[in-house]
């Protein structure tokens, strides 16, 4: 339990905003609670940003982004492996045989480009949990992006 005053009370949030004021929740200092209801969080470090395919067929296959810094970004082909798909696939909950697809297949994404030398073994749960050099340092162009297909 904390102490002092409680700040925020029914606070609804989508998951995809990037800071708890832009969550549905009542006006400032506006509570009705005690400090038995405190919330907290658990953050597990080796989970990673958040993945999502994009321009694909169909729910299962696309260009890959991660969600960094406020904001979705692509990721660079360079190193791109069947292995690296996998994890991907499994990240997003998808099961059997993954493809990686280079050279922009689902086309060029906009924006950053996140990650780059993504160097999975195949049985990491997220992609979060790949060896790789530090985000947002690349050689590299829109035509290189990633794609899966799941």
């Amino acid at each position: 339990q904390g102490s002092g005053p409680i700040l925020l009370d029914e606070v609804e949030c989508s998951g995809n905003e990037l800071s708890l004021d832009q969550c549905k929740k009542s006006d400032w200092g506006q509570q009705n609670c005690d400090h038995i209801e405190d919330a907290g969080v658990s953050c597990d470090p080796f989970t990673g940003p958040p993945v999502r395919l994009v321009d694909g067929e169909s729910t299962k296959e696309g260009r890959v982004e991660v969600f960094l810094n406020g904001q979705w970004g692509s990721v660079c082909d360079d190193g791109w492996t069947d292995r690296d798909a996998a994890v991907v696939c499994r990240q997003l909950g998808f099961s059997g045989t993954a493809k990686a697809r280079a050279m922009a297949y689902f086309g060029e994404g906009h924006g950053p480009i996140h990650l780059d030398n993504v160097e999975c073994s195949g049985t990491e749960n997220t992609l979060g949990q790949c060896v790789r050099p530090d985000t947002g340092i690349h050689i590299c162009w829109h035509s290189e992006d990633a794609g899966v297909i799941c």
